[in-house]
């Protein structure tokens, strides 16, 4: 033992041979023990690395049935989206269509019933030359309602 600024150092005495063989023998067996761990660990090493290719395959095959049927989906819109243009185009042609139809069944409407009111002031006038004229009105008549329905 020696002081040096009070602190007490202990020495320890040199370990023989026999220690020495003990020591290298606890020490092969420590080393053996780390090889046979690490064997171990590349046992555990090689199945988890199996484990994350076996999920990689089925992440990639289930991505690849759902991007498969977000291609069918878009074709789908694109097929939709031509059916609505052709809506669009027929929306449009029929607002050009409409006022001229409905202008057309009303002035046979308003014909029809100029018609049915000449045919009665017919059959109700007394005097032959205002029937002949109201005849002469009711051919005029016939002819536009013919010209209308064409």
């Amino acid at each position: 033992m020696t002081n040096e600024n009070g602190k007490i150092h202990k020495l320890e005495t040199v370990k023989g041979d026999e220690e020495q063989s003990q020591g290298a023998e606890s020490v092969a067996a420590v080393e053996a023990g780390v090889a046979e761990a690490q064997k171990d660990m590349s046992k555990v090493a090689m199945i988890v690395s199996l484990l994350a290719v076996l999920l990689l395959v089925i992440f990639f095959f289930g991505m690849n049935r759902n991007i498969a049927g977000l291609t069918d989906e878009v074709k789908s819109l694109g097929i939709l989206r031509d059916d609505v243009a052709q809506l669009d185009q027929r929306m449009v042609k029929m607002q050009e269509e409409v006022p001229v139809t409905m202008k057309r069944m009303l002035a046979h409407d308003l014909v029809n019933e100029m018609a049915m009111k000449a045919f009665y002031l017919t059959d109700t006038l007394e005097d032959e030359a205002l029937r002949s004229k109201m005849q002469e009105v009711l051919v005029g008549l016939k002819e536009v309602r013919t010209g209308l329905e064409n």
